[in-house]
């Protein structure tokens, strides 16, 4: 806890001493900073190492090519991660490789409606779940009605 706190301190020393000296823009010590807070809500302690690295690549691409190195790193980042597969799986595959059936990334329907796995796991059986009775499901509640109706008359 102690370390923390003397580096933030530093951080405000050395953030202080450089813009009064003309070294850095307020705006890029102001930038860092925020990056910087932004880190710590990262959970996981092997992405924030990742995020960290990735950040400094940024900042330096920034620095020699300006807006054009940032936007040349975020394509050949975008271009990488759409290439990457993990076990015969594309890496941003609900995403990158668009689908009909993969469309309920971004709006789920209700659990009992998705009855197939999506199409880019290759699964051997496509089925997601066993074929249930669902009272709370209007095409069941409806089949059933139906069915208790033919019932009724041959009686």
């Amino acid at each position: 806890m102690l370390v923390s706190t003397i580096g933030i301190v530093g951080a405000l020393i050395i953030g202080q001493s450089a813009v009064q000296a003309g070294i850095v823009s307020p705006l890029l010590v102001i930038i860092v900073a925020v990056t910087a807070l932004a880190s710590f809500t990262i959970p996981n302690y092997n992405l924030t190492l990742a995020v960290r690295v990735l950040r400094f690549v940024f900042m330096f691409s920034a620095a020699f090519f300006g807006f054009y190195g940032i936007a040349l790193l975020w394509t050949f980042m975008t271009v990488k991660l759409a290439t990457q597969k993990s076990f015969g799986v594309p890496f941003l595959s609900p995403v990158a490789p668009a689908s009909d059936a993969s469309m309920d990334v971004f709006l789920r329907g209700p659990a009992y409606a998705m009855n197939q796995r999506p199409k880019f796991l290759f699964t051997q059986k496509r089925d997601r779940q066993q074929p249930v009775t669902r009272p709370w499901s209007p095409q069941t509640s409806q089949t059933a009605r139906q069915k208790s109706k033919k019932g009724k008359g041959k009686q």
